[in-house]
């Protein structure tokens, strides 16, 4: 399960908008955005642009967002304000809107399954972040271990492999496992 957005930040950001927050903010959600973005049929350049865009608009309305996680997720505010400058984009672009109409984001009925695409592009990117933040925490022989056995590698090749027990393989990967859920 996704962890819900730290209201401390939140409350930091629409309270004092301090450089130090926003900073974290973007650490934390300006990847997400761009992956949303490109989701929606946007070339890299553009998206870049349009992350931009995005930012602005949430630095600008954060101070009137009202958090409620019992009625909907911080990311949903994200995802709706991300698929507008996006559908904006795209209606300046005649050419564009007529090729975007067709896939149908510019479809308001196509909302859910943008939220669904957000929603996955939300789990990958908590995951790379986990992985980034525990990588320092294990020598490489440990990370590569865990890696092939996710690749679907046999045990007793990764032992081979390592010159390391079979037994080791499994403690290993429970050792990476348990600290990724952490």
């Amino acid at each position: 399960m996704a962890r819900p957005t730290r209201e401390t930040l939140l409350m930091r950001l629409r309270n004092s908008r301090d450089e130090l927050s926003w900073k974290e903010f973007a650490d934390a959600y300006e990847r997400y955005i761009y992956l949303l973005i490109r989701g929606m049929k946007v070339g890299h350049h553009d998206a870049e642009d349009l992350l931009q865009s995005v930012m602005l608009v949430i630095w600008q309305k954060i101070a009137d967002f009202e958090y409620q996680p019992e009625r909907s997720k911080f990311r949903t505010w994200l995802c709706r304000i991300t698929r507008n400058k996006v559908v904006d984009y795209i209606r300046s672009s005649t050419a564009e809107s007529s090729k975007l109409k067709k896939l149908g984001v510019l479809d308001e009925s196509a909302m859910p399954e943008i939220e669904e695409m957000a929603e996955r592009e939300w789990k990958a990117h908590v995951s790379d972040r986990a992985w980034e933040n525990i990588q320092s925490d294990f020598s490489q022989d440990v990370l590569r271990c865990f890696s092939l056995t996710n690749g679907g590698k046999p045990v007793g090749a990764i032992a081979v492999d390592l010159g390391i027990s079979e037994s080791s393989v499994y403690v290993y990967n429970k050792r990476v496992k348990d600290r990724f859920i952490r």
